[in-house]
């Protein structure tokens, strides 16, 4: 496996593909210096693990970046949605909850009492498929009226 990729070479690929186009940009993203950036470049490598956080931001194979043979794009990105928004909510969220996993229980009990009619489609698409969640005993029970509480 390749565990580092010539800079020059894949510093082109990422800016021709994405919105990075300084090192700044660069080193926000990958979560370091625009010094060690520039030590990357001057030793002609770049990091695999750079090339990994670019490709999930993007949608970018992550081969691709490094080595610019195979496709591009992932064939089926986890994050192809008609809606942008979801995109962005869905990368909010996994932030969360990798800060404080409670938050998952949190974002579902808020979600399903924001949105009645979201939790009434899920309930009976729950119930079709014989399903229920383990966060169902934790979810209030909403009547029409709009009150709660078990």
């Amino acid at each position: 496996m390749v565990q580092t990729g010539r800079f020059s070479e894949v510093w082109e690929r990422v800016k021709g593909e994405t919105e990075i186009s300084t090192f700044t940009q660069l080193a926000e993203l990958v979560e370091t210096t625009h010094q060690y950036v520039s030590r990357k470049k001057t030793k002609d490598e770049f990091p695999i693990a750079w090339a990994f956080t670019i490709a999930q931001k993007y949608e970018l194979s992550t081969d691709w970046i490094m080595t610019g043979k195979g496709p591009k794009r992932l064939e089926d990105p986890p994050q192809n949605r008609r809606f942008n928004m979801l995109n962005e909510f869905e990368e909010w969220l996994s932030e969360e909850v990798r800060r404080n996993p409670e938050r998952k229980v949190w974002f579902e009990i808020h979600l399903l009492d924001s949105f009645q009619m979201f939790a009434e489609w899920k309930r009976k698409r729950d119930e079709k498929e014989g399903a229920s969640g383990p966060e169902e005993e934790f979810l209030p029970k909403i009547s029409a009226a709009g009150g709660g509480g078990k």
